[in-house]
């Protein structure tokens, strides 16, 4: 079922931040900031903005902004809105792990039951396992 453009724009507002005194009034060579907390998103091809009572999705175009008043064309603004997971700069999968040859060799030397651990110098050291009883 195809959403109204007036849930499309209310659902667009709750998206948005408020910017306090982005919205400014030139009148000759003076520039006034106007008290209005503005909200807006923009894509490549759409942008929104909602300035307190009304809110209004614009199309970007040559001739200038056009207000969008189609539900299906709304629907694909959204779509515009959206931003993407950012990709990690590596954008490879590590391998695994790998162990040397020598490292296995010593660890399938240690006796059953026990471990390597460390005592407050840092120093090596073979401790006990612990054995852990199941909870009833």
């Amino acid at each position: 079922m195809a959403k109204s453009i007036e849930k499309i724009k209310s659902g667009l507002k709750l998206r948005t931040q408020a910017k306090p005194g982005s919205l400014t009034l030139r009148i000759g060579v003076r520039k006034f900031v106007l008290p209005f907390e503005t909200r807006m998103l923009n894509s490549e091809e759409y942008v929104f903005v909602h300035i307190p009572p009304s809110a209004e999705i614009l199309k970007i175009s040559d001739e200038g902004l056009t207000v969008v008043t189609e539900a299906n064309e709304a629907e694909a603004a959204v779509a515009t809105f959206r931003k993407g997971r950012k990709k990690s700069a590596g954008g490879r999968r590590r391998s695994a792990p790998t162990m040397p040859d020598e490292l296995a060799s010593l660890l399938s030397k240690l006796e059953p039951g026990t471990k390597i651990g460390y005592d407050k110098d840092g120093n090596a050291k073979l401790v006990k396992t612990r054995k852990r009883q199941p909870k009833k």
